[in-house]
């Protein structure tokens, strides 16, 4: 499999070496390769820590609504348990990250919709920071019905 190092003899004392002397070739390799391999593999963690991100903004926005749907849960509740979710994943948010539709938790009716929207920018969240999407914001939508009505003061229907 592999050739022995054969060398053509022209005379006695001169040797012709079948290959070129290949002194220093990996050295340049190297130089070409490994600037190559860094970029590819900071690329690969910049991508992954951006779609860590978007699946942690998906999820508080998921818990978030999943939070507010139930009886006497107000927007509040939601935006803590929003709150609660980027915390546990050590992602740093603005005090206006979350937003919900009108009208919200607190107000809706039995089975109407809210929709919680959870907007973040990338700058600060992502483990590589010197990367393409440092500028950016990403954004997530939840939509769930509201499932039962939230109890009123004085309200006659309030055990129902």
């Amino acid at each position: 499999m592999f050739r022995r190092r054969q060398s053509l003899r022209n005379d006695q004392t001169h040797c012709v070496s079948r290959w070129p002397d290949r002194k220093g070739v990996a050295t340049v390799e190297l130089a070409f390769c490994v600037p190559l391999l860094l970029v590819f593999t900071m690329a690969t963690l910049d991508l992954c820590s951006l779609f860590f991100l978007k699946e942690t903004i998906t999820l508080a926005a998921y818990e978030g609504a999943r939070a507010g749907v139930a009886r006497g849960r107000t927007d509040e509740d939601v935006i803590n348990r929003i709150y609660q979710v980027l915390d546990e994943r050590n992602v740093s948010y603005d005090a206006g990250s979350v937003a919900l539709s009108s009208p919200g938790f607190t107000d809706a009716e039995q089975l109407q919709h809210v929709t919680v929207r959870v907007t973040l920018s990338t700058e600060g969240n992502l483990l590589v920071p010197w990367g393409r999407f440092t500028k950016d914001t990403l954004s997530a939508d939840c939509t769930m019905r509201k499932e039962y009505r939230n109890p009123q003061v004085g309200d006659p229907n309030q055990g129902s």
